[in-house]
């Protein structure tokens, strides 16, 4: 993997956060939430998934977070190596000319990068099956990092 630049994100980071939104689309079209979803690779392209929704939706992302933190040496367990890069998703919306919209909110990190970003996706039509409609991503803003 190339060097990561001044917070340029790789085209292996963009990969891991495309996949998770997309497989946060298709449980949206089923109507289904799936909670606050850590997604976590390593340098060999290892990934693994922890989701959070045993708690209200703060208390998911502070663990998720935690999560993060406390497992970027690895998951042994789950043969994944030293974290290189990370992400967060949830569903939740997004306050867009006075009115709350539904969306998918992600915060993304790699190693290398000065901070987090965050994004979000706005959707409508959830539980419609083919109906469920999306927008492109559009930036949120400069997060904390999640790997240190």
């Amino acid at each position: 993997m190339a060097e990561n630049n001044e917070g340029a994100v790789s085209t292996a980071l963009d990969a891991m956060v495309g996949d998770l939104l997309g497989a946060f689309l298709d449980c949206l079209a089923e109507g289904e939430n799936p909670g606050v979803v850590v997604s976590v690779e390593d340098a060999a392209a290892t990934r693994y998934e922890a989701v959070f929704t045993d708690d209200g939706e703060e208390a998911c992302l502070e663990a998720a977070r935690a999560y993060v933190a406390s497992h970027a040496k690895g998951i042994p367990a789950e043969k994944l190596g030293r974290i290189e890069r990370a992400a967060v998703a949830y569903v939740g919306c997004v306050e867009m000319d006075g009115d709350y919209e539904d969306a998918i909110l992600v915060t993304f990190h790699e190693r290398g990068m000065a901070c987090a970003y965050s994004a979000y996706v706005l959707v409508r039509g959830i539980g419609e099956g083919d109906g469920l409609e999306w927008a492109d991503p559009e930036p949120a803003g400069e997060e904390p990092a999640l790997i240190a």
